[in-house]
């Protein structure tokens, strides 16, 4: 599934809020599924990293969960062992 990377604007939430926010885009929904989530309280920033099925699928789960992001970035490049490869969709394989 594609990679997707969303800043949003928290400076409005309490600290608790901001992890009840958190815990569940990490729980998980459907189609996408929140992989790593980065807060800075002191500049009042959510930037989470996704895997979603499609762009659309992801416009869908932000709208759902109130999330309006202020950056919003498919990604289609990431290091792996210090090299910067693409990162290739998954393909279900069948053994014959």
């Amino acid at each position: 599934m594609p990679k997707y990377v969303g800043v949003y604007t928290t400076a409005c939430l309490t600290r608790k809020q901001l992890e009840n926010l958190v815990k569940q885009l990490l729980a998980g929904d459907g189609d996408v599924r929140c992989e790593k989530a980065y807060a800075s309280t002191v500049s009042g920033q959510l930037i989470c990293v996704f895997r979603a099925s499609s762009k659309e699928a992801m416009d869908d789960y932000q709208k759902q969960k109130g999330l309006m992001p202020d950056q919003f970035w498919r990604i289609d490049l990431e290091t792996q062992n210090g090299d910067l490869m693409p990162i290739y969709e998954q393909k279900a394989t069948t053994q014959s």
